[in-house]
């Protein structure tokens, strides 16, 4: 594994979404941050282990389809949270919560699809699963500390996470310079 690939993989679970916001919002509430990225590996652990068990049957144009989506869709989302738009945290951040939205974020589908090579072995999926835990940690210990940090109102987190959506749209598209470069 190159270091971009976890440069990618960091960026899109660090990114707004769901399963941040209640992140957040359970830090503010002042919950037990184990238990709540704990709750957050079991739901990306489950949506992952359903998507890499779909790979053999994912087409590689398939593929290439779903990385330009998934890219159009980083662009709309890092563009709303950078020109206005604020993290729309949940009432509940409990571990449940966060475990549910977490096993349906399509971060996950993106990750196994996009952003894990499609010509790796079946048993190496391991080592690919194993990272997304590590990622998922990592990124959810920094929506924790923010939470710890700001309390409601606009914040420059939410700029820095927007331009991250947009950076993670670029380097997901990277891999498709070759197919349209005559």
């Amino acid at each position: 594994m190159h270091t971009l690939f976890f440069l990618e993989a960091f960026l899109l679970f660090v990114a707004p979404g769901p399963t941040n916001a209640l992140l957040l919002t359970g830090s503010v509430k002042r919950e037990k941050a184990v238990r709540l990225l704990a709750a957050q590996a079991c739901g990306y652990g489950i949506a992952s282990a359903c998507w890499f068990s779909l790979r053999p049957f994912v087409s590689p144009d398939a593929i290439q389809i779903l990385r330009l989506v998934a890219a159009g869709w980083l662009v709309i989302l890092g563009l709303r949270l950078t020109a206005s738009a604020r993290i729309n945290a949940a009432k509940s951040g409990d571990a449940i919560s966060v475990a549910v939205t977490s096993a349906l974020n399509p971060k996950a589908f993106i990750y196994c699809l996009a952003i894990v090579p499609m010509n790796i072995e079946p048993r190496e999926l391991g080592i690919f699963w194993i990272a997304l835990l590590v990622m998922t940690a990592a990124s959810g210990s920094v929506w924790l500390l923010l939470g710890r940090r700001f309390c409601g109102g606009k914040t420059l987190a939410e700029k820095v996470a927007g331009a991250a959506l947009l950076a993670f749209a670029l380097l997901l598209l990277r891999p498709l310079i070759p197919l349209v470069a005559p």
